[in-house]
């Protein structure tokens, strides 16, 4: 009787769910299909592979990260056919064998934070439904290491943090000979691989491209863009400037970023083809000193509700003035963020406290000069206070200057030009030293014999 017990220990041993000893579990109810399922967190786990044990019967998500993975191998824990999320982030994993998923409904995995340097073109074939991989911040340093011929269905890839940018300015993400995206792809962000330009032609295949970051990298001028965009943010690249025929073909462009780029205006009408741009951020520019008027074209001034921009922010730029003829388009914002910019508090800018600006982005909307209102929040100021009368004075003084030397070469002129000819601008001169006939010496003959006398 105690040899059965024994076997039945050791059997329910051997056969322990996850949910029973080691991770912690929670069954996901929702109406969704997609959902139903339970999550476990076996995060922070060390030694979960070690352990034997497998997962529940149905299990929507699992969770191995932090766990100081270092390779990962065919086991119970990865054998499911119901699970669709796999994360594996900020492990230590160097090496995937290709047999290791077996999940054929995975639908999302994460790899990010670990040190893969080469994924065998196998490792994916048995997860054809995947839709989300992030690859961020691995070891890769050259995308013919990567291979995604298996992933159909792949819409949104991650590879931010892998010094690969050097191998795309020579082979293309959506090369066809076996390794690269498929044209499906709607999400790809490349930030921070070490991408100096974006050769021509870059995205000719990606026909449904809505979003792409391609930040933190340097790129210096803006690329052919593919016309699918939603989405863009070209952040934390050293552009030079920006112009309208640089957006002229993004019908259908929503969200633009442009933060921490080296552009030192946003000239007159570049933003104006973008019809859709509904979110425009610049912020951090601290090259920016010039925001023009028309950058959003004219008919936004004269007819606001032509302006369709629901959320602006240039915080942390280099802007000290913007036009009153601005006051009607930038009202109509949800949401507008001027902080953190050298405002000069005069009479040009007491337009600005008549934009409804929430509390939240007024605490660091403050003055820059005249130096009485250093660092004075804007919207704590009477309007009485932004004055220009040390302006006028300057600009008076300047006029009197400029007046005055505008009499004295008006007279030169006229003596140069009017002066009779016949008479010698050189005799005038010395006949105004001459001394008077009346004080004339008399001879000397004359003086001696007088004194005889």
């Amino acid at each position: 009787m105690h040899i059965i017990i024994i076997f039945y220990l050791i059997y329910k041993v051997d056969t322990l769910s996850v949910c029973d000893s080691v991770c912690v579990c929670k069954y996901n109810n929702q109406i969704s299909d997609d959902y139903q399922g339970e999550t476990v967190d076996c995060s922070y786990n060390v030694g979960i592979f070690d352990n034997n044990v497998s997962l529940p019967n149905k299990v929507h998500s699992l969770d191995l990260s932090f766990s100081n993975l270092s390779r990962i191998d065919s086991t119970a824990v990865l054998r499911s056919k119901t699970m669709r999320e796999l994360i594996l982030n900020n492990n230590a994993i160097t090496d995937i064998a290709p047999d290791s998923f077996s999940l054929p409904e995975l639908r999302k995995i994460d790899l990010s934070y670990n040190s893969l340097e080469f994924i065998d073109k196998e490792t994916f074939k048995n997860l054809k439904k995947l839709q989300y991989l992030n690859l961020a911040n691995n070891k890769f340093t050259t995308f013919e290491k990567l291979t995604f011929h298996y992933l159909s269905n792949l819409n949104e890839i991650i590879l931010d943090g892998n010094r690969i940018g050097p191998s795309l300015e020579e082979v293309n993400l959506f090369d066809r000979s076996g390794f690269g995206l498929t044209q499906k792809v709607q999400t790809i962000s490349i930030s921070r691989v070490g991408l100096n330009i974006v050769p021509d032609n870059f995205f000719v295949d990606a026909y449904d491209l809505r979003k792409l970051v391609i930040s933190g990298n340097k790129i210096t001028d803006i690329f052919e863009i593919p016309f699918t965009l939603e989405y863009l943010d070209l952040s934390d690249n050293p552009i030079q400037e920006i112009s309208s025929e640089d957006f002229a073909d993004l019908p259908a462009l929503r969200v633009l970023k442009l933060n921490n780029v080296s552009i030192r205006e946003v000239p007159e009408y570049v933003f104006e083809p973008l019809h859709a741009l509904r979110t425009l951020e610049l912020e951090r520019n601290k090259n920016l000193t010039i925001f023009d008027k028309l950058a959003f074209g004219r008919d936004v001034l004269q007819d606001p509700n032509d302006f369709l921009l629901e959320r602006l922010s240039i915080k942390g730029s280099r802007i000290k003035k913007l036009d009153k003829d601005l006051l009607d388009p930038l009202g109509q914002l949800i949401q507008l963020d001027l902080q953190g910019n050298p405002w000069i508090c005069d009479c040009d800018l007491v337009w600005l406290k008549e934009l409804q600006i929430t509390e939240q982005y007024y605490e660091h909307l403050r003055c820059f000069t005249p130096k009485p209102l250093y660092n004075a929040r804007i919207f704590d100021l009477d309007a009485k206070y932004f004055t220009c009368g040390a302006k006028k004075r300057h600009v008076g003084g300047i006029l009197a200057i400029v007046s005055f030397c505008l009499i004295l070469a008006t007279l030169a002129i006229w003596i140069f030009l009017f002066l009779p000819k016949y008479i010698s601008r050189g005799n005038v001169i010395q006949q105004m030293y001459t001394p008077s006939t009346a004080y004339s010496i008399l001879p000397m003959s004359a003086t001696v014999h007088d004194y005889r006398n």
